[in-house]
């Protein structure tokens, strides 16, 4: 058995309301209750990781001044040479 098809016991509690809106969603969804959770904390840790990568994305651009002029082609041996390093 592969771990993503592993599936643990999770005891949660749920206000009233999300219980019932829960139960609904599974009807309207013809999916089990913890298929519904499942999915959900999946399309929010999607959102998280789009929002880490577009922030870094962010870091990248706001520093490009310091990579101005770097040929991004330059190999460590070439740098190497340039610094004189016999390494």
């Amino acid at each position: 058995m592969n771990v993503k098809s592993r599936k643990v016991r999770k005891n949660i509690t749920l206000s009233k309301e999300a219980e019932e809106k829960l139960k609904e969603l599974a009807k309207i969804e013809k999916k089990s209750q913890s298929e519904l959770i499942e999915e959900l904390i999946n399309e929010v840790y999607k959102e998280i990781e789009k929002k880490k990568k577009l922030e870094a994305l962010k870091r990248i651009i706001e520093n490009r001044k310091y990579f101005e002029g770097i040929d991004p082609n330059i190999t460590i041996q070439k740098i190497k040479e340039q610094m004189g390093s016999e390494l």
